[in-house]
């Protein structure tokens, strides 16, 4: 969803960039300009222009996403109730699952029946870790987890060099 904001936002301004080079870059290898080395290599750093424009553009549109809702939440009295209470809620379905379920089970196991299984929780807890992410940032950070780090740019830029 995301990308197709951005691409329909800053699509056309980067394919007609790439094509436009791309096309000049054919017609000199067609001329024997260049060779097919240096063809492949600038293909490859057209590439790698286009993914860097979409990492910016995808950089931008998350600050700008990130800043309206921290602005709506410092605002809105219900939005930090609502917040308040889904985060605590959450973390408090995960000290239940990690710290009191294990003692109930030790507990019955211990003065009762050894045999004795706690009902499982299904999904419940992957989904509070989920959402307990979600409402303390996490999204946002694992999208852009600093400038460049481990982005896809990098990891092109590494497949070529091999």
């Amino acid at each position: 969803m995301m990308l197709t904001a951005i691409f329909s936002q800053f699509g056309m301004g980067i394919v007609n960039g790439i094509l436009d080079k791309a096309l000049e870059a054919f017609k000199a290898h067609e001329q024997k300009l260049i060779t097919k080395e240096q063809l492949a290599t600038q293909l490859y750093g057209l590439m790698l222009e286009a993914v860097k424009a979409i990492e910016v553009a995808h950089a931008e549109a998350l600050v700008k996403m990130y800043t309206a809702f921290i602005g709506a939440v410092q605002t809105s009295v219900l939005m930090q109730r609502v917040w308040a209470v889904a985060t605590l809620s959450q973390l408090f379905v995960l000290v239940w699952h990690q710290f009191f379920i294990p003692l109930i089970v030790l507990i019955v196991r211990e003065y009762g029946n050894a045999e004795w299984r706690y009902p499982s929780s299904g999904t419940t807890v992957e989904w509070a870790y989920l959402l307990l992410a979600g409402l303390l940032g996490l999204g946002v950070m694992g999208l852009r987890a600093g400038p460049g780090v481990g982005s896809l740019t990098d990891r092109l830029k590494a497949m070529i060099g091999k």
